[in-house]
Parts: structure tokens; sequence; C-alpha cells
């Protein structure tokens, strides 16, 4: 577990996308300076994992992310990502963590419920839907207050967190926002690498 990375109770996230790279940046709440890195040589969408480092030039490795689980640096599952979309039923997502209650994720507010809970998700054009509402999921359980994970309104896709509970592991928390990153949120930087990287393929 990354000390400096543990210490966060509330974080930003943003993203360079890039047809050989894909790079999120982790801020502490009213920092410029990254505090960690999630990087992996390649696309969004390959399945390399992400390497995760923070310290002075992110010279120190904390671990393993990719948007179905987190690792320690030694390689130990941290715990597991899962997403459950159901028509006509809010969406719901599960964080399942070693040693703590299983998190389930739900929309929390109107907006979020719009997009996630509601026919809206139906309609084409997802993308100006992101640019207009921000997106919110709490995940909890009985035994835990869990976490906050926003998706702000905007064309790009920003990230903030807020941690409830110091037991959640902050790198299965970087891998529930890789999977609502990938699967979840529209973002145009991702349409370019999309079609620059495969001509074919959108």
């Amino acid at each position: 577990m990354s000390r400096p990375l543990q210490a966060l109770d509330a974080f930003a996230v943003s993203i360079d996308y890039g047809r050989a790279h894909t790079t999120f940046e982790v801020r502490a709440d009213g920092r410029r300076d990254p505090v960690a890195r999630m990087h992996k040589d390649g696309a969004y969408d390959t399945a390399h994992p992400y390497r995760v480092s923070t310290g002075p030039q992110f010279a120190d490795f904390a671990g393993y992310v990719t948007p179905f689980s987190a690792m320690s640096a030694d390689g130990a599952e941290i715990g597991s990502v899962r997403l459950r979309e159901r028509t006509l039923r809010t969406d719901e997502w599960t964080v399942t963590q070693h040693g703590l209650a299983v998190l389930t994720g739900l929309p929390k507010g109107l907006n979020s419920r719009l997009r996630h809970g509601s026919p809206l998700r139906l309609i084409p054009r997802q993308d100006l839907a992101d640019v207009l509402l921000s997106v919110r999921l709490s995940f909890r359980a009985a035994e835990s207050p869990g976490f906050e994970l926003t998706r702000r309104a905007g064309v790009r896709a920003h990230y903030g967190v807020r941690i409830h509970d110091p037991r959640v592991d902050r790198l299965l928390v970087l891998a529930c926002v890789a999977h609502f990153n990938t699967y979840a949120s529209v973002d145009p930087r991702k349409t370019v690498v999309d079609t620059t990287a495969n001509p074919f393929k959108g």
C-alpha cells in the first residue's frame, strides 16, 4: 500500500490519452502537482494493466490497476470492480475488497439517476449528457460508509473522489475510476484514439 496515496481522503483524477499511452494523474484537492500517476504503454482499451507510481518523479511503484481489479506492488490481489447494467432498473456497481464488506455503488442525485437509472440511458448522443450532467456514485455497505466517485460535467472526463472509510484501498478506487471511464463515460479524446489507431473501428 502506498502511504502518500492511501493518505488521500479527497482527490481529483484527470486523463491524457494517446495511441501509445494512457495516463491518469491524481491530485490532492486544491493541489496543482499530481501526487500519483497511473500509466500504461498502450491505448485506453488495451489489456495491459496500469502501473501506479507515487513519490518524487513517480519513482515509487505502488501497484497495478485494471478496470476490473487492483493488485499491490508484490502482485497480491486487493479486490475487484464490477458493473451490472439493468435496462429498466438502476445500474449497480460493486467494489469487493478483501477484508472489507462489499461496497454497492448506486447513482446519487437526480442527474445521476437520470443517467444510470432511467430510460434516458437509451437515448442517442450520450456525449451531450456527459457535457451537461455530472454523475455521482455512492459506494456503501451497512458496515462501511465507503466512498463517492463523481464524473464532473464537461466535454473531457474529469473525476473527483471523496473517501469516507479510511480502510478503502485507494488503488481499488482507481480501478473503479478506470472502469467507469472505460465503460460508462464518453470522452471525444477516446474516439480520436479509436479512429486513429484503427480506422475501421467505431
